[in-house]
């Protein structure tokens, strides 16, 4: 990289002085480090494990809040990347015998590519909104319809089985990463680490150009700004970090099926993002967990229930919380609910008092 091009780098990504509004950013990253050290120490295998498949698809959330919350482009399919991240490694490492790394690697590759192909072709054509989400659906089913025929490669139906899970050869030392504790930390360092970087990302003057962007693109075009270029740039970041996450997601299981591409677990990161908020980088990461974790737990009693719950929640969220949950606007709703049902107490003045006597 020559020095006009670095000088320029470090130019976007400058950061502004620390203010009043980064200390809850900062407090909630801080919350969250530590709750990664202490949680394995109380927490057993089987819960340590669930959870951390839970933050997982934080990581998922995390990418498509990047893509939707920060860059203004909506898409039906982002599951796309999520499955060619999984897939890519659990063909690399089962079906070669090649090393977790590299099976990562290859993952984000096929991902990246998929998206640079499918960004640069519609998003330099001007395609955009819903013509863009609907397109990005079609991707999504022709992805599931190749996992589910190309048999000889995927498994078909049935997926691919006994993926190994995270291991790195440092020298003569390998460093084994499937257990329940040490997938766990390293499922969440990746987590934290992309909150941390996405937030400096977003709060630089980059963030700035992606906030003009998505606010209204016309505009930030008239100022000069190569608004397709920087749409794609955000798509393939968004990709690649969705791709980490499906490569996690495989390894930590140890099984990856055609269900991955379903438009059902499109529709949940889309309301992930919707409830926690779009561009609020913890919020959508949180709305992940805790709804993962929520269809867990109804799944085991009742398949049928889950997809209401989804559909009740997306009609909520679009009907009475169109900017996502916030917490003080709960606290109001539920204190005008109060004084709505229970009435407000009569409020006697001294003035009146007086005059009445």
């Amino acid at each position: 990289m020559s020095g006009k091009h670095a000088g320029c780098l470090r130019l976007w990504l400058s950061q502004p002085a620390l203010g009043p509004r980064d200390v809850s950013p900062l407090l909630m990253w801080s919350v969250a480090m530590a709750a990664v050290a202490i949680v394995p120490f109380f927490a057993g295998p089987w819960l340590l494990s669930t959870v951390r498949d839970a933050l997982v698809m934080g990581i998922l959330a995390l990418s498509y809040d990047l893509l939707w919350g920060r860059a203004g482009v909506l898409t039906l399919g982002h599951t796309t990347f999520l499955g060619l991240g999984a897939y890519g490694f659990a063909i690399t490492t089962v079906q070669f015998g090649q090393a977790a790394v590299t099976g990562l690697a290859v993952g984000m590759f096929c991902a990246v590519a998929v998206a640079a192909v499918i960004g640069y072709f519609l998003l330099f054509a001007g395609v955009r909104l819903h013509f863009f989400a609907i397109i990005s659906l079609a991707v999504l089913i022709v992805a599931q319809q190749l996992a589910v025929s190309w048999q000889s490669i995927t498994g078909g139906d049935t997926g691919i089985l006994g993926i190994p899970g995270l291991s790195f050869s440092v020298g003569s030392h390998t460093l084994d990463m499937s257990g329940p504790r040490a997938s766990w930390y390293t499922v969440a360092v990746v987590l934290l680490a992309a909150t941390a970087l996405i937030w400096l990302v977003c709060r630089s003057r980059y963030g700035k150009v992606l906030d003009a962007i998505a606010s209204n693109e016309w505009r930030a075009k008239a100022c000069g700004y190569h608004t397709s270029f920087h749409l794609l740039l955000v798509f393939v970041a968004s990709a690649a970090l969705a791709a980490i996450a499906g490569a996690l997601m495989a390894a930590c299981s140890g099984v990856v099926a055609p269900d991955v591409f379903s438009p059902l677990l499109a529709t949940e990161v889309i309301l992930w993002v919707a409830i926690g908020g779009r561009g609020r980088i913890g919020g959508p990461v949180i709305a992940a967990v805790v709804l993962t974790l929520v269809r867990q737990t109804v799944s085991s009693y009742s398949t049928d229930g889950w997809p209401l719950i989804l559909g009740g929640l997306f009609l909520a969220c679009v009907l009475f919380m169109p900017k996502g949950l916030r917490l003080h606007e709960l606290v109001e709703a539920a204190h005008r609910a109060g004084r709505a049902v229970w009435g407000r107490p009569p409020v006697h003045r001294a003035g009146h008092a007086q005059e009445e006597r």
